[in-house]
């Protein structure tokens, strides 16, 4: 009987080895992490942040949200009643809302023991948002006073301010409402009256009060692209508001200037014009622009 191994066939080549520029593991592809299989039927989530949620659940709900957002693990039921008070159903109805609206989840709890685990909930991306936020704090509007000062150290701060609101109502143009209800909907309360349309309240008051030529024109901006007649905006005209008003004939025919965003549509001053402002003292003693705004 042979004892002998199988023929000897000489030396083995070596296995080629990669060359430079060709890797031997793939890199990963955009949005998926190293080393996890990349399946492609399941969606690849897209790269950044996901956009932050503007509404918000009711108080007796948004309680329950807190304490799943400063919770270190999924959280049961009893647990949130022991902490937040109350009965257990009120607890359960608010948690089926916020699963829901997308602001938490639920999940099986680790098993202590026979029977089904006890169901947990924990706080979404969304939920940690909104849980998080602090709704005393108007970031927004917070940003626009400070478009509005950057705008104010422009070369031409009036012609640039009236663009942006043309660009803003272009934006707003798209849900396809008339100019009473679009402004109803930004927060100027308009309500119409004899001489025009008063707007009785205005989301950017505090910065309309220290550079009311650049919000202001803003406004009228936002104004000349939403209506179809040339009107002017009379900024702080009487106790209490804001007028909005047809152009007088005169205002009518003059020519919009040539870097507008509208080309030559009328009711636009030109560039060599500068904006007819009174000056007038306001009960609390700083000196405060009133009066048309000739734009």
């Amino acid at each position: 009987m042979s004892t002998s191994g199988p023929p000897d066939r000489g030396p083995r080549e070596p296995a080629p080895r990669p060359t430079e520029g060709t890797p031997t593991d793939a890199a990963p592809a955009p949005g998926t992490s190293a080393g996890r299989a990349s399946d492609p039927s399941s969606p690849v989530p897209p790269l950044g942040p996901e956009p932050a949620r503007t509404d918000r659940p009711r108080e007796a709900a948004l309680r329950v949200l807190r304490a799943l957002a400063t919770a270190d693990r999924p959280v049961t039921i009893a647990a949130l009643t022991d902490e937040l008070g109350g009965h257990s159903n009120s607890v359960r109805m608010h948690l089926e809302h916020l699963v829901s609206d997308g602001f938490a989840v639920e999940e099986a709890a680790p098993s202590s023991g026979r029977g089904r685990p006890p169901r947990a909930y924990r706080a979404t991306i969304a939920g940690l948002q909104v849980a998080g936020q602090d709704d005393t704090w108007d970031g927004a509007t917070a940003l626009v006073a400070a478009i509005a000062e950057q705008l104010a150290a422009a070369s031409e701060p009036t012609e640039q301010a009236r663009a942006l609101g043309v660009r803003w109502g272009r934006r707003l143009r798209l849900a396809d409402a008339d100019l009473f209800t679009t402004l109803a909907a930004q927060g100027f309360t308009p309500r119409v009256a004899e001489d025009g349309i008063e707007l009785r309240t205005c989301p950017l008051l505090e910065t309309a009060r220290q550079v009311p030529e650049i919000v202001c024109s803003i406004h009228q901006g936002l104004i000349d692209e939403l209506s179809p007649e040339p009107l002017r905006l009379a900024p702080f005209a009487r106790p209490g508001a804001c007028v909005v008003r047809p152009r007088e004939p005169a205002d009518r025919a003059e020519p919009r200037s040539a870097g507008s965003p509208e080309g030559s549509r009328p009711g636009v001053r030109s560039p060599d014009r500068q904006p007819t402002i009174a000056l007038e003292a306001v009960p609390t003693g700083r000196t405060h622009q009133r009066g048309d705004i000739d734009v």
